[in-house]
């Protein structure tokens, strides 16, 4: 990596170009989540069921508590296996203290396919505080795009069925996929207002976004955060 050495003036004079840019970049990113807060939302008309600790079993409109929110995020951990995914798990390590989302009347849950025994054994090891659901073998990850499975019926990948996504020559696969649902609670009913996938959940990946600032930037291949370890994996120094 080759970076011009310069003067503090001149240094002072491109900073100053460049904070024009970031600024451009945050009146479009508030731009966009206000046109995001005005998207269409879709009622939810079917019946979730989601396994809990102590053989709890609950509905989507149990896991809003009291709040008039919900974010759900999209864990991948497949039913077969002991852990989940690495990706994922970095996402887990990035969540901030649930009770800030709630004292802003919004509740934040993660939802897997694993069974629930899984998820909890998991969990107490990545030392995680958040609440994590099961979804089982129902329809909700299928029916929010968080799972493609062709034996279920045509799915999505990030809202492309598969020519779309064999015509842009990326390749096509059947499981989960790492995402964020955003449920709406009013007059009773449940609404679907917004659901993003792959890199558009990337924000809330606080290691990402700071390494962003550095010179050497990201320092990850294609597999992302998913390089990133479990914090209590990391050896003491």
């Amino acid at each position: 990596m080759t970076r011009k050495i310069v003067s503090r003036d001149e240094w002072l004079s491109a900073r100053k170009v460049f904070l024009e840019k970031e600024k451009e970049q945050t009146r479009a990113r508030d731009a966009l989540a206000a046109e995001r807060r005005q998207l269409p939302m879709v009622k939810v008309e079917k019946d979730y069921n989601f396994q809990g600790p102590n053989n709890t079993t609950l509905s989507l409109a149990d896991l809003f508590g009291n709040k008039d929110q919900l974010i759900v995020y999209h864990f991948m951990f497949n039913p077969e296996d002991d852990e989940g995914c690495r990706g994922c798990c970095h996402v887990g390590e990035s969540i901030p203290d649930v009770r800030h989302l709630e004292h802003k009347n919004t509740s934040f849950v993660c939802v897997s396919r694993a069974p629930i025994e899984k998820l909890q054994k998991f969990r107490e090891r990545g030392g995680w505080s958040w609440p994590w659901y099961s979804s089982g073998d129902s329809d909700f990850n299928y029916d929010f795009f968080a799972t493609a499975d062709e034996s279920r019926g045509p799915g999505l990948l990030n809202f492309r069925n598969k020519a779309e996504i064999e015509a842009k020559g990326m390749a096509w696969w059947d499981g989960d996929v790492p995402g964020y649902s955003v449920f709406l609670k009013q007059d009773g009913d449940i609404y679907h207002t917004y659901s993003t996938f792959a890199r558009g959940g990337e924000q809330v990946l606080t290691s990402l976004m700071m390494l962003d600032m550095t010179p050497l930037g990201r320092q990850v291949d294609k597999y992302g955060p998913a390089e990133f370890r479990l914090k209590n994996e990391y050896a003491s120094t």
